[in-house]
């Protein structure tokens, strides 16, 4: 049983951030831990963080959605804690992915405040952070109401709590029908074109046989000049994972509000805190940074109260996805100081590997070291590293792919809601651009390799 809880702790702390680029929601870390109506367990218990983590994967229909905790000092040494808890909660303190501060007071809403991230909530917030931030009245889907429901929790958006039918719990019913797969009629071209979900390749060509499958169907050589291979390579083809028609939704969910007038101030900037151990705006600190408590009209550390120093510009930075059958699975950063390498298997340890979500088609065609993300110009620049090419999707609308063009050993900056596809149905998205899903997608939850679940029984 400790394998298996110091595996659930591992995995939600893969879901923890405080990088504010990274970032997609903020919570108070020692409030949901004491929200004992979540399992009707312990006092307090660290598991109800991966809730809220899995609750959050649901409501934004991320797989891979991440988390801004803030913690009072005091919750660290928490007695009802268990001893495994308290020292995961001082190795999340050490490496930045939670925010320890002497008093959490309104910080929480003191960030979504400056950087426009939705707020979780379990109870009212404070009069003070009320009176300090009008948009908590003015704009309540900024707030995510987490309730318990049937052995897990939801978030509501509009801070209100969901009130029970009758005096009892009310049931969150989801459907998962299975949809029949149906090869796209070649007559109904308008039919086709609504619904089948579009090739990464060129169009095939007009003189291929007419029992030909539409992925497998031959290619035009693509010319040199226009990125493709010089020997005419068929790209993209006979892949064995052909994708027919599906019913797609648009689900928007509020995800995040532009940073107000200060907020936007802070985060142009990077800062120093006067203890170079510190793991929020220290020089020991890797990934990006959270943004500074105000105090007396000065940024301050949050956890060490002293004020921060101004070294220069925050370098520029993008939050990316990686999609699969379009669902996001996992979020990285790229920024102008860390480029990234995406592919099967990157040889660095901090570059990103795609290799859990491929099949046997998708790995042969994927290079080990298959793109290069880097920030140019401010802008997100891709390089093709690879032997077969990378398609780019060009889009003027998050919902429309208009155009395609395939690069090879050559570099192009995205644009808009431009997005890269690997391989059919392996994407790289930049930040919050994918609003659309497959009926039935839902992510897995963080706590399946938890030691008990929680049932709540209802009538």
């Amino acid at each position: 049983m400790r394998f298996e809880i110091s595996r659930v702790m591992d995995t939600i702390e893969q879901r923890l951030t405080t990088d504010i680029t990274l970032a997609q929601a903020v919570v108070d870390l020692a409030e949901v831990a004491r929200f004992v109506a979540l399992d009707g367990g312990r006092p307090i218990n660290l598991l109800r963080l991966g809730m809220v983590v899995d609750a959050l994967s649901r409501y934004l229909i991320d797989a891979g959605a991440m988390l801004y905790p803030v913690a009072g000092r005091e919750v660290l040494s928490e007695a009802a804690l268990t001893s495994k808890e308290r020292m995961v909660l001082g190795r999340w303190a050490d490496d930045g992915l939670i925010e320890v501060t002497p008093v959490v007071a309104d910080r929480p809403a003191e960030i979504a405040d400056f950087t426009g991230l939705p707020l979780v909530v379990v109870r009212e917030l404070p009069p003070q952070a009320k009176t300090r931030f009008p948009w908590i009245a003015d704009s309540p889907e900024r707030l995510l109401r987490l309730t318990p429901r049937a052995g897990g929790a939801v978030l509501t958006p509009g801070g209100e709590p969901m009130p029970p039918k009758d005096g009892k719990e009310r049931l969150v019913i989801r459907g998962q029908a299975t949809l029949p797969i149906v090869p796209p009629d070649p007559k109904d071209k308008t039919e086709e074109k609504e619904m089948a979900e579009p090739s990464p390749a060129e169009p095939p060509a007009e003189d291929a046989p007419a029992d030909a499958p539409a992925e497998d169907a031959p290619k035009e050589p693509v010319a040199a000049e226009k990125g493709g291979r010089p020997d005419g390579l068929q790209s993209f083809t006979a892949r064995g994972a052909q994708r027919f028609g599906r019913t797609r939704v648009v689900r928007r969910r509020f995800t995040r509000a532009d940073p107000s007038g200060v907020g936007a101030s802070l985060m142009a900037r990077e800062w120093r805190c006067k203890e170079p151990e510190c793991p929020a705006f220290g020089p020991i600190r890797r990934i990006g940074q959270p943004v500074p408590r105000m105090r007396a009209g000065l940024p301050a550390c949050p956890r060490h109260g002293e004020a921060v120093k101004d070294i220069g510009p925050r370098p520029a930075a993008f939050a990316v996805a990686i999609v699969v059958d379009d669902l996001a699975r996992r979020r990285f950063v790229v920024s102008a100081e860390h480029p990234v390498i995406v592919g099967r298997e990157p040889s660095d340890p901090d570059d990103i590997s795609v290799a859990a979500w491929l099949h046997e088609a998708a790995a042969a065609w994927i290079a080990k070291e298959h793109v290069k993300l880097e920030v140019k110009a401010g802008r997100l620049q891709v390089t093709d590293t690879s032997e077969n090419g990378t398609l780019i999707w060009k889009r003027s609308t998050p919902d429309i792919k208009e155009e395609t063009e395939r690069i090879y050993r050559k570099s192009y900056q995205l644009d808009g809601w431009d997005s890269i596809e690997l391989y059919t149905g392996v994407e790289l998205v930049v930040g919050d651009h994918r609003l659309q899903t497959v009926v039935g997608s839902e992510p897995a939850s963080v706590l399946l390799d938890a030691p008990t679940v929680a049932l709540r029984l209802v009538d």
